[in-house]
């Protein structure tokens, strides 16, 4: 493309308000109520906080949102404490064979020497 041929935002802009120009009325009221209700949707999005949508669970009919968000956080609970509970008993585990050979003399010699 040579720098004839391009455009740059105003050459789009007059060539878009040139093309107004040409639509009948009904047309020109419909895209101006549809540019209306996309600002004010692109306001409120903007305006709205960053954990708005956190509330969503609690609207009409959101019982059965709410109890599986409760169901799932309980799950989650359960899980880590489990986790927790199991890893907790594995490396008391791995002591008890150490315990036991220094009270029975029968650890190696490199044990020692670290």
């Amino acid at each position: 493309m040579n720098k004839k041929t391009s455009l740059n935002h105003e050459k789009i802009k007059h060539l878009l308000n040139r093309s107004v120009i040409r639509l009948e009325q009904p047309v020109l009221a419909r895209l101006r109520n549809a540019q209306d209700l996309a600002l004010l949707r692109y306001e409120a999005r903007r305006a709205s906080p960053t954990f708005a949508w956190a509330g969503n669970f609690t609207d009409a009919g959101g019982t059965p949102q709410k109890i599986r968000f409760l169901a799932a956080a309980v799950l989650l609970a359960a899980i880590l404490l489990g986790a927790a509970s199991y890893w907790n008993q594995v490396a008391d585990n791995d002591t008890s064979d150490v315990d036991i050979a220094i009270l029975t003399d029968d650890l190696p010699m490199h044990v020692y020497i670290d």
